[in-house]
C-alpha cells in the first residue's frame, strides 16, 4: 500500500511537472515578442550604459524569449542594415563613463561612422561620463558621435588610462596559504596575483607597453573624433575631469542638457512623424536572406573556458563550455549547407584540455575545407588565443587583449592555514605521487619534477601551435609568446592576427573566403541553435544553472593546466 502510495505521489509530481511544462511553454509562446511594425521616419535608440552581452543573456525572461536585449553582433549589424535604410534618419545613443570595453568600443565607433557616412545623424548623450569615477573609455566611445550632449550636473571624467591588477601574496601570507607552483613564459603574469607583493619587471613592462599602446589609441581616436590636435587632447586628458560646464567651454562636449531634450532635437531633426524606435526592436525586423543565400555559421565562445557545457553563473559570469563549443564547431562543419565559420571570441583563457578540443574543431574545420574566420571582442588571450591561432584568418580590434602565449600552474598549499586553527588532518596514501594535488603540503622533488614537465609540454604545444597556426618559425613565436599580453594592434604588427577590424570585418573576410560579393545576401546562421521556450522550462524547472560560487573560481585559477590570462582592471 505504502509503495503504491508512493508510485501514485511520483506519477503525479511527474504530470503536474508536464503540464508546468507545457504551461509554461504556451505562455511563453504567446507572450513572444512580435517584430514591430516601423513607422516611415525612425530615430534609433542605444543604450550602452552598461556595455552590450556577447552572447544571449542568460535570465530566466531572457531564456525564454520574453525580452529583446540583443547581442553585440546583432547590434552592430542593425547598425549597418539602418544605414542602408532610407526610414532611419538618425541615432540618438545613452553612454556612460565606462560601459563597453575597449574593443568593443572600437567596434562600435566603426559602426556609428559607417552609420553617419549614409548621411545619418547621431547624438550621444550621458548623465555622465563617471560620476566620481573615470570616464575615459566612454568619452571615446562618444567621439565618434557627430555631437556629444551632457547633463548641466554631470562631469567629463577624462583622466586617462590606468591597468590595475590585485596582488594577493600579503594576503595570502596573513591566511597562512603558501601559492605553490611554476609557469612557462616570462610575462606569464595572472599567478602573480597570488605570489607577488610588488609587479614583478616583467610585468611592470608588460602593463607599460599595454598602456602605451592604449593610450596612443584613445588619443588618436579622440582627436580624430573633435578634431584636435594629439598634443592638445594630451594636455586636456592630464587637466581633467570635467565639470559639465568646463566641458563645454573646451570643446569636449557640444550641449548641456538632458535627455528629454536631446530626444526633441533627434525628431525635430527627423522630421513631421518621427518616432523612436530602439535598436534591439528594429534588429528584430531585418529580413531574412532568401533560401538561396550562401550560409555563414556564427560560433560564440564566450568566458572561462572550461571542459563541459557552456553555462552562465552570476559568481562566475560567463562560462565557454567545450562540449557546447566543439559541438558548435563540428556541427557546422559537418553541414553542406554552412560555406564557412565566424567564430567569436571573448575569453581571457582557462583549461588546457578544454581549450585543445575546442582547437581541435577549429582545425578540422578548415582541414576539411571550411574557412574559419575568428573575430576577437575584448579579450582573447592565454587559452582564447589557443582556439583562435589555426583559423584561416584573425581578425582584431586595435584594443583587443590577446596573446598571452604560456601556462601556469600550481595550487594553495594550506597546512599553515590549518594549524593557525587548530585542524589536523590525517592521512594514509598508496602511490609516491598520491598527494600531488593535494592542498595540504607543498610538492616534493618528485611531484614538482611532473609538474615540470606538464608544463614543458603544453608550453611546447602552444608555441608550436602558434607558429602552425600563423605560419610563422618558432624562433618569431617565442618572441611574441613568454606568456605576453599584446593589444591587438601590437599583435598584428608580430603576426599574431591578420587584421585589424570587428564583426563586420570578419563577415567580409568569411564571404571572400567562399568568393560571395558584398551585395549579394548571405544567412548568418547561430550554432547552436537557440533553445526552444518549451527545452527552457524544462531546464528551469530542473535547476537550470549550474553557476560557479566566488571560491571555486579562485580555486581554479591555481589548479594545474591553468592557462587564463592576467586579470587587468583597464580604466
Amino acid at each position: 500500500m505504502i509503495r503504491r502510495i508512493a508510485l501514485g505521489v511520483f506519477a503525479a509530481i511527474g504530470v503536474l511537472t508536464l503540464l508546468l511544462a507545457a504551461g509554461g511553454a504556451i505562455a511563453a509562446w504567446l507572450l513572444l515578442p512580435r517584430a514591430p511594425s516601423l513607422p516611415d521616419r525612425i530615430v534609433l535608440t542605444l543604450d550602452l550604459r552598461e556595455g552590450v552581452d556577447e552572447a544571449p543573456a542568460q535570465e530566466p525572461l531572457d531564456l525564454l524569449g520574453l525580452t529583446t536585449r540583443p547581442t553585440f553582433t546583432d547590434v552592430i549589424m542593425a547598425l549597418d542594415q539602418a544605414g542602408r535604410d532610407s526610414r532611419v534618419k538618425g541615432l540618438v545613443a545613452q553612454l556612460s563613463g565606462e560601459g563597453p570595453g575597449f574593443a568593443q568600443s572600437q567596434e562600435l565607433r566603426a559602426a556609428v561612422t559607417r552609420f553617419r557616412s549614409q548621411g545619418k545623424f547621431a547624438y550621444a548623450y550621458a548623465d555622465s561620463f563617471g560620476e566620481f569615477g573615470p570616464g575615459t573609455r566612454g568619452y571615446y566611445l562618444a567621439t565618434a558621435f557627430e555631437q556629444i550632449h551632457l547633463q548641466p550636473i554631470g562631469a567629463l571624467g577624462l583622466t586617462g588610462i590606468l591597468l590595475e591588477t590585485p596582488l594577493l601574496r600579503g594576503l595570502l601570507d596573513r591566511l597562512g596559504i603558501l601559492p605553490s607552483g611554476d609557469k612557462r613564459g616570462r610575462y606569464k603574469s595572472a599567478a602573480e596575483m597570488f605570489t607577488e607583493t610588488e609587479l614583478s619587471p616583467a610585468a611592470k613592462e608588460e602593463l607599460e607597453a599595454l598602456a602605451d599602446s592604449l593610450d596612443q589609441q584613445v588619443k588618436e581616436g579622440i582627436g580624430a573624433g573633435r578634431t584636435l590636435e594629439p598634443a592638445r587632447v594630451a594636455k586636456l586628458i592630464d587637466d581633467g575631469p570635467y565639470l559639465a560646464s568646463e566641458a563645454k567651454a573646451e570643446g569636449l562636449v557640444d550641449h548641456l542638457g538632458y535627455w528629454d531634450e536631446v530626444v526633441d532635437q533627434a525628431e525635430s531633426r527627423a522630421g513631421h512623424g518621427s518616432e523612436l524606435v530602439a535598436v534591439a526592436d528594429y534588429a528584430r525586423t531585418v529580413p531574412p536572406a532568401g533560401s538561396n543565400a550562401p550560409v555563414i555559421a556564427l560560433v560564440r565562445g564566450v568566458g572561462q573556458i572550461q571542459s563541459g557545457k557552456s553555462d552562465y553563473g552570476a559568481a562566475s559570469g560567463w562560462i565557454m563550455g567545450a562540449d557546447t563549443v566543439a559541438g558548435a564547431l563540428a556541427a557546422a562543419a559537418d553541414d553542406p549547407a554552412v560555406k564557412a565559420i565566424l567564430f567569436r571570441i571573448d575569453s581571457g583563457g582557462g583549461s588546457v584540455v578544454a581549450s585543445e578540443t575546442i582547437g581541435h574543431e577549429v582545425r578540422r574545420a578548415v582541414e576539411h575545407g571550411k574557412p574559419v574566420i575568428v573575430s576577437m571582442g575584448d579579450v582573447a588571450a592565454s587559452g582564447g588565443y589557443w582556439i583562435a591561432m589555426d583559423a584561416s584568418k584573425i581578425v582584431a580590434e586595435a584594443g583587443t587583449l590577446t596573446g598571452s602565449i604560456g601556462v601556469f600552474a600550481g595550487k594553495p598549499v594550506l597546512s599553515q592555514l590549518w594549524e593557525d586553527v587548530g585542524v589536523n588532518w590525517g592521512r594514509v596514501q598508496r602511490g609516491a605521487n598520491a598527494d600531488m594535488w593535494s592542498t595540504d603540503v607543498d610538492y616534493d622533488a618528485r611531484g614538482r619534477a611532473r609538474l615540470q614537465a606538464f608544463l614543458d609540454q603544453i608550453y611546447g604545444a602552444f608555441v608550436g601551435g602558434v607558429a602552425r597556426g600563423r605560419s610563422l618559425p618558432e624562433a618569431e613565436v617565442q618572441k611574441a609568446a613568454q606568456g605576453r599580453v599584446w593589444t591587438g594592434a601590437q599583435a598584428k604588427g608580430l603576426g599574431l592576427v591578420d587584421e585589424l577590424g570587428g564583426f563586420t570585418r570578419a563577415l567580409e573576410l568569411a564571404r571572400a573566403a567562399i568568393g560571395v560579393p558584398a551585395d549579394r545576401p548571405v544567412e548568418l546562421r547561430v550554432f547552436p541553435p537557440r533553445r526552444t521556450p518549451l527545452e527552457e522550462v524544462f531546464d528551469l524547472l530542473h535547476g537550470g544553472s549550474n553557476g560557479l560560487d566566488a571560491v571555486s573560481v579562485w580555486l581554479r585559477l591555481l589548479r594545474p593546466g591553468g592557462l587564463s590570462a592576467p586579470p587587468i582592471a583597464i580604466r
